[in-house]
């Protein structure tokens, strides 16, 4: 393929196919780490008197960082100066209990960024799990559901994810270069290329907080500081523009994060987590989605997985897209809370 003069060059420039015979996006946490970290984890869940929550008292609750510190500045430098994601593994998520990997996670997001709300209800973590949600309901956000997603970034620098318990069956994690992507839209379109490169309107999903509109207007191709970043969320840009007042989403511009998708899924990598895989993605440079599940009918065994949302400066200059994220979703103050399970 020819590129196109638009075409960035990017460490973060990959196709799934170069990497689905590579290990090395994956990093795996050494036998003296897992036990250390085990043993100060502990120590500060026994301190929380069975409330997550007080993981959020910074001045009283000290977090084993020190442990975790090699680790992520090691994820750090694969976001921001490499292929833009990473898989962590070795969480023995299995043989803790849950407010240990808790503390152990919350310890390694911590120590990668500044963990950001992830609803208006103030979650600190994000319950990834299937909720009986409507993917086409206006308000309602495709983690909820069991439903094979569009590719996306999230609202956040960076985001992680931690497998505790895997779907009976489906629920593959799909990762693309959100930069590839564009290159190769660029080259095969550069009709619809160009129209991602005016802003459009994204739905808040009805996240609202005081004086902010039900959409912001944001790029899905921006160029800040002279780099590029991609954000693109399929469903959050149809409901942006099909809110009262809105108008209709400009016909190119609709096909265009269409085709977006699909090139996305052309050159997507693939990856079934384990129990205690830990993915962490660099949203300016990196698109996920995941396939469809059925899950386990009881509820003990049923897929979850949990999210943290994380600031992390100097990844990317700050995009449009990112700057409406830079505190996370708003939450009324008094309200941020973290849980073990999700809702209900």
């Amino acid at each position: 393929m020819t590129l196109s003069p638009h075409a960035v060059s990017d460490p973060a420039v990959w196709k799934g196919s170069d990497l689905v015979d590579r290990d090395d996006w994956v990093l795996r946490l050494s036998d003296a780490l897992i036990a250390a970290l085990g043993t100060a984890a502990s120590a500060v869940a026994d301190e929380l008197d069975g409330d997550p929550s007080r993981l959020l008292d910074t001045a009283t609750v000290k977090l084993p960082v020190d442990l975790v510190e090699e680790v992520a500045a090691d994820v750090r430098n694969r976001l921001g100066d490499e292929l833009g994601f990473v898989v962590v593994r070795g969480l023995p998520v299995d043989d803790w209990d849950r407010l240990t990997v808790l503390v152990a996670y919350w310890t390694i997001g911590s120590a990668l960024g500044r963990p950001l709300a992830n609803n208006p209800s103030g979650d600190m973590v994000g319950h990834v799990a299937d909720l009986g949600k409507d993917l086409d309901h206006p308000k309602h956000r495709a983690y909820q559901t069991n439903a094979t997603m569009y590719y996306h970034a999230d609202q956040c620098d960076a985001v992680g994810l931690l497998c505790l318990r895997p779907a009976k069956s489906g629920g593959q994690s799909k990762v693309a270069s959100s930069l590839h992507a564009h290159n190769v839209l660029w080259e095969r379109h550069p009709d619809l290329a160009r129209a991602l490169t005016q802003p459009l309107r994204w739905s808040r999903m009805g996240e609202v907080g005081p004086r902010q509109d039900e959409w912001y207007p944001a790029a899905v191709f921006d160029t800040t500081e002279g780099r590029l970043s991609v954000a693109s969320g399929v469903k959050h840009i149809e409901k942006g523009h099909a809110l009262p007042g809105s108008p209709p989403l400009p016909p190119k511009a609709r096909e265009a994060i269409e085709v977006l998708n699909d090139i996305c899924e052309e050159f997507h990598l693939s990856m079934a987590f384990e129990p205690g895989d830990m993915q962490f993605l660099n949203n300016a440079v990196c698109m996920h989605s995941r396939t469809g599940f059925e899950d386990w009918p009881e509820p003990e065994r049923r897929r979850l997985l949990w999210r943290l949302w994380l600031r992390v400066p100097d990844l990317r200059p700050l995009s449009p897209y990112l700057r409406n994220w830079e505190d996370g979703i708003w939450a009324p103050e008094g309200s941020h809370n973290i849980s073990l399970e999700p809702p209900g």
